[in-house]
């Protein structure tokens, strides 16, 4: 617990979520912006505009990270860095926000987990923001006050808007971020395993992809498109669809399927209550991307974040959490790289295909 009721916080990565991140921090009431670093000066003369002169610069993560003021550090930088700065955040004793995945792969994943636990006395949070959006969680609570009964299916869609000028950073993101199904179904796999409840193991994984705009995505071994489906041990069922490629606008909706009935999440991806009368008919204004669906869930993630290391009251997710939805993300991956079914060992990880090794995958 902290001495003081401020949190002080130093955010490494300032690109597009970590400023948005860093915006947050600067809004809550609770919490103080110290220090940023980013390896690019560009981007952080940038800042000054938007963050002011008081916080202090660096190219170094090491410089924030070991401030003896800073209290909490927040990770937003390039994927492949997030278990390097999460582990140097950690042992120097600081509490953790870190953004979704953990890694890329199991491998650097699982030490960011062991010496999570080792110090109990930090708060450490992998920003999973669906949680934190009021219209999930008022689902959550229908369905864990058990209004639908027994949960047998969910079926998740998140639509990202396409935009034809960040194609090239797409396809360049795409090789340090694992791929559609590890960085964008995470969200979907997250909430999968959150309204069927954490006793439900994944017994085997399918999915596949196609890309319909994107094509260089498939050097990475990626796509821009893509399907999943998830069988549980007890024979219940997920299916995920993954799109980088809307037109409209940024969509993506839950349906939870129970024995009692069904709750639909987010159907309607309108950006408010008007509707247009126009030349092109009835039509209705959606959402552009994801921050503007999730603008709030952020900022509740951040003060929710802020409060538990202030008052030392509970996380409303564990990092195990987030370690089991990357493990069924990397399976997925598997499945749509290999295009075989990949089964799940008892500890929830996923057993590559005979003769394949899973670095491959």
């Amino acid at each position: 617990m902290t001495t003081n009721n401020t949190l002080r916080f130093g955010v490494l990565g300032i690109g597009r979520m970590g400023m948005r991140h860093a915006l947050n921090v600067v809004k809550e009431p609770r919490a103080q912006l110290v220090a940023v670093a980013d390896p690019r000066t560009e981007v952080l003369e940038a800042s000054r505009a938007v963050l002011g002169e008081q916080v202090k610069r660096f190219t170094s993560e090491e410089n924030v990270i070991n401030d003896p003021s800073i209290q909490a550090i927040l990770v937003a930088s390039d994927t492949t860095q997030h278990p390097i700065l999460a582990l140097k955040a950690i042992k120097a004793g600081k509490h953790l926000l870190l953004e979704k995945p953990i890694a890329v792969n199991l491998d650097d994943a699982l030490p960011v987990v062991e010496e999570a636990k080792k110090n109990p006395h930090l708060k450490i949070l992998v920003g999973m923001s669906r949680r934190f959006d009021e219209s999930y969680r008022e689902a959550f609570n229908r369905v864990k006050g058990g209004e639908l009964g027994d949960v047998f299916h969910y079926y998740g869609v998140t639509n990202d808007q396409y935009n034809a000028e960040i194609v090239d950073f797409f396809v360049g993101y795409s090789k340090v971020s694992g791929s559609i199904l590890v960085d964008c179904g995470i969200h979907d796999v997250d909430l999968m395993r959150w309204y069927m409840g954490p006793n439900e193991k994944v017994k085997k994984v399918f999915a596949a992809g196609y890309n319909a705009r994107m094509h260089g995505l498939a050097e990475s071994k990626d796509a821009d498109n893509s399907v999943a489906t998830v069988v549980f041990e007890s024979g219940k069922l997920a299916n995920l669809y993954l799109s980088r490629t809307a037109i409209h606008g940024h969509e993506c909706w839950a349906q939870i399927t129970g024995e009692n009935g069904m709750i639909k999440v987010n159907i309607d991806s309108a950006i408010n209550r008007v509707t247009l009368a126009d030349e092109h008919g009835y039509r209705k204004q959606t959402t552009q991307d994801y921050f503007d669906r999730f603008r709030e869930a952020f900022s509740n993630e951040m003060r929710e974040f802020t409060s538990a290391v202030l008052d030392n009251s509970p996380l409303p997710l564990e990092i195990d959490d987030a370690y089991i939805a990357s493990k069924i993300c990397v399976g997925l991956q598997m499945a749509f790289r290999s295009g075989e079914q990949i089964y799940f060992d008892k500890d929830q990880s996923p057993i590559p295909p005979k003769g394949i090794a899973a670095s491959k995958l």
